[in-house]
């Protein structure tokens, strides 16, 4: 009924920066949504760590962000990646994460990291980039239902809660 998926997150130069097993659910507003219960293991060339809570990312192909809402259900938090390249093959979800990420606090706090590693990209992925951090901080300010961790795209089927984490690997060496 949930297909396990596995999400790639790629950086620019095309290598693996993390990888985990999720379960697809169904799209909401043209958005792939994937499932990661509590205990999900995230693989990244580090090491990675595995999840204490269940969250829900979502992927669009037109939009130049991805985001996971994670954390209890009284203490949700959002993490954007600004990305592009988002596409789905077979079994595999890709998108390639263009460094600078906009993080909401349980609280609604809206902070940002990696801006300094932008240096890596050439001047007009900087731009779209920066653009794109604009347009997260413009809807988040707007109170878009993308960033509300109780609205539909977050929404988990109450059959696909007792889901256990994914057996399958996807370690990094």
């Amino acid at each position: 009924m949930y297909p396990l998926i596995r999400v790639d997150k790629r950086i620019p130069d095309g290598s693996i920066w993390q990888t985990r097993w999720g379960y697809l659910l169904p799209a909401v507003a043209g958005w792939t949504r994937v499932f990661q219960p509590s205990g999900t293991r995230w693989s990244n060339p580090l090491g990675g760590w595995t999840a204490k809570t269940p969250g829900v990312s979502i992927f669009h192909p037109d939009r130049p962000f991805a985001i996971a809402c994670h954390g209890p259900d009284d203490d949700k938090r959002f993490y954007i990646d600004i990305a592009h390249r988002v596409r789905a093959f077979g079994e595999i979800l890709e998108f390639f994460d263009l460094f600078l990420d906009v993080m909401i606090d349980a609280s609604g706090v809206v902070t940002e990291k990696d801006e300094h590693q932008l240096i890596f990209l050439p001047s007009e992925q900087r731009l779209f980039v920066r653009a794109a951090r604009d347009e997260v901080r413009g809807l988040i300010a707007a109170g878009d239902p993308l960033f509300d961790p109780r609205g539909p795209f977050y929404a988990v089927p109450l059959d696909a809660l007792s889901l256990p984490p994914s057996t399958l690997t996807a370690e990094m060496r």
